[in-house]
């Protein structure tokens, strides 16, 4: 599945230009930014995100300003840690960033988006158990086992 990512290269210029030019001057060319290492700052930034938010129903049909706001958080850090120049506030950042994907993990704090579909209930409890006629061989498991 492909997602789209929760912020774009302008959005890293537009909240701090300066920092950008830093991270992502090109080497031979430090009047040109290395597009290719922001796209992929962006895309490392957009998988992480996407890891915690396994109870939704992914790729999202619009991005929630909090997680552009995370998405420039991570992808500063990926940008900086591609030439060891993580600051303390860029790990800061990038730290704080983590902790609201665990709380939007764990439901402490809410997107406003609808969640995933999960299987319906049935009448003996969350999970239901079925038998099998007979007990499965290790040559039915191809050797698995």
């Amino acid at each position: 599945m492909t997602a789209a990512v929760y912020a774009t290269a302008q959005d890293l210029l537009e909240r701090d230009p300066s920092f950008v030019w830093t991270v992502a001057a090109q080497k031979d060319n430090p009047d040109t930014l290395d597009e290719v290492a922001m796209a992929a700052a962006l895309r490392d930034a957009t998988e992480e995100i996407n890891s915690f938010l396994s109870r939704f129903t992914l790729p999202l049909a619009a991005t929630p300003n909090t997680l552009n706001r995370l998405a420039i958080s991570l992808a500063f850090y990926w940008l900086a840690d591609r030439d060891s120049s993580v600051t303390d506030l860029v790990q800061k950042r990038y730290d704080d960033a983590i902790s609201t994907l665990k709380d939007i993990q764990a439901g402490r704090r809410d997107l406003g988006l609808p969640k995933a579909d999960k299987p319906a209930e049935t009448q003996s409890g969350k999970a239901e158990v079925i038998a099998a006629s007979r007990p499965a061989m290790r040559k039915d498991l191809g050797g698995v086992l």
